[in-house]
């Protein structure tokens, strides 16, 4: 269909009509890669001159076919000029943009709003659940970041969120690895984001060597001479100190604790033959080869004790396993309600009760670690190592 009319210049000018758009044609590879191009801009009606500097001369061919295949197909019409004897096309009109982005793998403008608006629902909500997380939620929502950054930078603070409730510990690679799948995935310009926005050092991860904390009864020769743990009181070991050639003298007992205060405390105080270990969290890969080694050089039961809470669960458990693993026995210590005392109640919240479910549901977990878990439920409370250990 065409409609043609005069121009005041004496020039006609008419409008091109294919078939009623229905759905797009099918289309070569080339062909859809160049649609793709043309209608990455949300404007209804283009310049056909701008189209064709898109495809540029290696694509000059393609996009002549390209424009009379649609146009044929109804997914847009032209507008052309009568200049020296011959029609040319001047602009075109797209029959419905946003349907042929979406036809295309696009997303509309419309969509593209939606999840601008869905993201900074997201962070909005994680800023409310996690006050520390404010500084980082507000530079994402009032800065001008493109859409792609923006969620990339919602994913590292959400896996900082889960970090934290996990109470994990690591070096660096390890939040990247916790948070992207590998130990570099997070590039330099991300680390000085998330450093000027969140305490990454008061949230366990670290950038320097990793440190097994120890007090109480431990000696470790090292080629470069012997370490003496109780004549320091308690010490930060580099976890690389801990493999061959190394030599330790095995204690009677390890107590492995998870609060820090509470470790400094415990550890001043140990009974010969003690050797206490702070449990960093959920501990990181450093730290869990240091205590594996000890084990093998040195092996000796486990008390361990953590915040009685789900989180806590879990850090023993994991640590746990490390002896498990090599047939030594290990258990919950001072945990239970009765060794709480005085102590300040926290109130569950919604996530450390689904914690506690999938926790029950172990087979494997341990007696008084369940009775922990049903006490917690039953009560609806947690507490503080530190207030009593």
């Amino acid at each position: 269909m065409t409609a043609l009319r005069t121009q005041p210049n004496g020039h006609s000018r008419r409008t091109r009509h294919g078939a009623p758009w229905t759905s797009l044609p099918t289309l070569r590879p080339a062909q859809q890669a160049l649609l793709c191009d043309w209608l990455r801009a949300d404007a209804a009606e283009r310049q056909w001159q701008s189209l064709l500097d898109i495809a540029g001369a290696q694509r000059l061919e393609l996009a002549e076919g390209l424009l009379d295949l649609l146009l044929h197909a109804g997914a847009l019409r032209t507008k052309e000029r009568f200049i020296h004897a011959q029609w040319r096309v001047e602009r075109i009109v797209w029959s419905d943009v946003a349907v042929l982005q979406e036809a295309v793998g696009l997303r509309s403008a419309a969509t593209r709003e939606s999840a601008r608006q869905q993201l900074a629902a997201q962070l909005q909500a994680l800023g409310e659940q996690e006050p520390w997380l404010e500084s980082a939620v507000r530079h994402c929502l009032d800065s001008r970041q493109g859409e792609t950054l923006r969620q990339a930078r919602l994913q590292l603070l959400q896996a900082l969120a889960s970090w934290q409730a996990d109470q994990r510990f690591g070096l660096r690679q390890d939040f990247a690895q916790h948070a992207r799948g590998t130990t570099k995935a997070i590039t330099p310009t991300e680390w000085k984001w998330l450093q000027a926005h969140v305490p990454l050092e008061a949230l366990g991860i670290a950038r320097f060597a990793p440190l097994l904390w120890l007090g109480g009864s431990l000696t470790l020769n090292t080629p470069g001479g012997c370490i003496d743990v109780a004549a320091a009181g308690l010490c930060g070991l580099p976890t690389r100190l801990f493999g061959a050639p190394a030599r330790v003298r095995a204690p009677r007992r390890y107590w492995l604790i998870e609060n820090r205060a509470s470790f400094e405390r415990q550890a001043l105080a140990a009974a010969p033959g003690t050797c206490v270990v702070w449990l960093p969290g959920q501990p990181p890969q450093s730290w869990r080869e240091a205590m594996q080694w000890l084990l093998q050089q040195a092996p000796a039961p486990a008390d361990v004790s953590c915040d009685p809470d789900p989180a806590g669960v879990a850090i023993a458990l994991a640590a746990g396993a490390l002896w498990h693993a090599v047939g030594l026995p290990w258990q919950a210590h001072r945990m239970q309600p009765q060794d709480w005392g005085a102590a300040p109640r926290l109130p569950l919240s919604a996530h450390d009760h689904a914690w506690l479910q999938r926790l029950q549901a172990d087979p494997g977990l341990p007696a008084t670690l369940r009775t922990l878990c049903t006490a917690l439920q039953t009560q609806g409370h947690k507490a503080e190592q530190e207030f009593w250990l």
